[in-house]
């Protein structure tokens, strides 16, 4: 796909002649990064996470003599690994690339190097915005194996597998979690629909996946000061609707602490742009992969690891006299992980 695409565009003497009049798509507005992770700085190498079980039982009853009985700590180690995975994004611009007769970036001289041209500044502005839907998609939806339906996976076959592949995220930890039987899971009902449509949460169908993922919670996550949700858009809504069929004015109050909508006391983070990777990217052409999902932690147990944070913000611009384009490039570092199994609990 080129860089710029105006096939529905028609080039008239009246056209849009200032790039400050024409209107963009908004950009999503996405919750911070922060907001649902710790985040790690400083992996710049394969790096060790190592993880203590609780000490083991302890309080025998003495034995009244003066050979005391020892106890066992019974403490166990784990280990995981932060990967150095590296990203990378590179847009080429030629002013080529755009018709001759456009009006609205403004007359060129014959030069290509255009590195501080309009164009140019509103491509960087418009990457920077789709690096940040990478992070996000990459940190939870990465998985290192991705493969498109007709390959048995579950990437949509119209679209490329390899903007998946980076690194292996947050869901794919949960899935393989729950297999072993290390993370609680609930079941929702309208995820095995067989149609986009049998998808559709029923009525209520929020809050009960909601209540099944808090009282399967162990009581160290239940107790947690930090501990959040975590929803799909789709949830948040059916949830929005339960609660004003109730009233509002009876159940939706008991919902919102300090103008934050919670459940039970804790957080709800909306992660719309889980429903946008799913709807665009998951699915066979019939269904969705699971649609509808909540996630029960707290922000230390699923940290993002990079060498640094402030690399999703920064970009490099160059004009290559060889290539006679200009360059736009980010290479960043990311890895996610989910550290411990009783301090997430899980719907999908």
């Amino acid at each position: 796909m080129a860089n710029f695409n105006f096939d529905n565009v028609s080039l008239s003497p009246k056209e849009v002649t200032e790039l400050s009049k024409c209107i963009f798509e908004t950009a999503f507005t996405n919750p911070e990064l922060a907001q649902m992770h710790k985040i790690e700085e400083g992996i710049d190498m394969k790096s060790q996470i190592l993880l203590f079980s609780s000490m083991g039982m302890q309080g025998l009853p003495a034995n009244g003599t003066c050979t005391p009985q020892d106890s066992d700590a019974g403490i166990v180690a784990t280990q995981k690994y932060w990967e150095n995975n590296k990203v990378e994004v590179r847009i080429p611009y030629c002013k080529e690339d755009l018709p001759a007769l456009l009006k609205a970036f403004g007359q060129k001289s014959n030069k290509y190097d255009v590195e501080a041209s309009e164009e140019v500044k509103m491509l960087s502005s418009r990457l920077l915005e789709a690096i940040d839907e990478t992070v996000l998609r990459l940190t939870w939806f990465g998985d290192k194996s991705a493969a498109n339906v007709a390959s048995g996976g579950t990437i949509a076959n119209s679209v490329n597998k390899d903007y998946f592949k980076s690194v292996d995220g947050i869901w794919k930890q949960i899935f393989s979690g729950v297999t072993a039987g290390e993370i609680q899971r609930a079941v929702i009902a309208a995820n095995t629909g067989t149609t986009y449509t049998a998808q559709e949460l029923a009525a209520g169908e929020a809050l009960t996946a909601m209540r099944k993922v808090y009282n399967q919670a162990d009581s160290r996550l239940k107790n947690h000061p930090d501990a959040m949700f975590i929803v799909t858009q789709s949830v948040y809504d059916n949830f929005l609707d339960k609660l004003e069929d109730a009233g509002l004015n009876a159940v939706g109050q008991l919902a919102i602490n300090d103008g934050v909508m919670t459940y039970r006391g804790r957080k709800i983070v909306v992660a719309d742009f889980m429903d946008r990777i799913i709807t665009s990217s998951l699915n066979n052409g019939t269904k969705y992969s699971y649609p509808n999902r909540i996630v029960f932690t707290v922000p230390s147990n699923i940290p993002v690891g990079t060498l640094d944070s402030g690399e999703f913000k920064e970009l490099a611009i160059w004009y290559d006299k060889t290539d006679r384009k200009v360059y736009t490039e980010n290479i960043f570092s990311l890895d996610a992980k989910v550290l411990e199994g009783y301090l997430i609990s899980v719907a999908y």
